[in-house]
């Protein structure tokens, strides 16, 4: 099937030594009634991470044979899910009672610092969770996670380079920046097309540098 794509612009910017595409983008479309965070393929992965905690870290014969690991033997294999299907089942349940939003607190303030396969700590702080739990729906994160778990190697890569969030209006998108020259990814143009079918806000911006006189 023929991959949909999501509204696209270009946007003009002189380019500042130093600081990356996306960075610039980013503060481009920060003003005051709005927030931009260049998060990568980590702020997706860490709320995954720590939602799921207990099912990545299950004790499963096998899954574990060192304390070094920090993620299962089995992460990428077909039998992931069907091992932990009724913890999964238990944690899908959370975006129907609202409890995921309360786990994920808990587990940013208990695991903070814990080696987890899906955890980027350098990124993830209260500011950004808190806009991403009161301006993502849940409807929204149910899909994405749903999908990260149906091919946890190909799917955990390729997110939008940022995240844009109003919270007046409780508001988001998600937003992939490419700069002169760059182009669009395999994952990323299916991540993209899986955002437009979903009703989930995205976009791409491409850049062009002004040309000084």
């Amino acid at each position: 099937p023929t991959l949909l794509s999501p509204p696209q612009q270009k946007v003009t910017l002189d380019q500042l030594v130093g600081v990356s595409v996306e960075r610039q983008v980013a503060e481009h479309l920060t003003d005051q009634n709005s927030q931009s965070f260049y998060v990568e393929n980590s702020l997706i992965n860490g709320l995954f991470g720590l939602l799921f905690w207990d099912v990545i870290y299950a004790p499963i014969p096998g899954a574990f044979f060192n304390p070094f690991q920090s993620r299962p033997a089995d992460l990428y294999r077909r039998h992931f899910k069907e091992k932990r299907k009724d913890l999964i089942k238990e944690v899908f349940a959370q975006f129907d009672s609202g409890e995921y939003q309360q786990t994920i607190r808990a587990r940013y303030e208990t695991k903070r610092g814990i080696t987890n396969t899906f955890m980027n700590w350098s990124v993830l702080t209260d500011e950004l969770i808190d806009l991403a739990l009161a301006c993502i729906p849940a409807t929204h994160l149910k899909q994405i996670f749903e999908r990260l778990l149906s091919d946890i190697r190909t799917h955990r890569s390729g997110f939008p380079d940022l995240i844009r969030f109003e919270p007046d209006s409780n508001r988001y998108e998600l937003i992939e920046v490419k700069g002169p020259g760059d182009r669009l990814q395999d994952n990323q143009k299916l991540w993209l097309d899986f955002f437009v079918r979903n009703n989930i806000p995205c976009s791409v911006i491409w850049v062009d540098w002004s040309r000084s006189e």
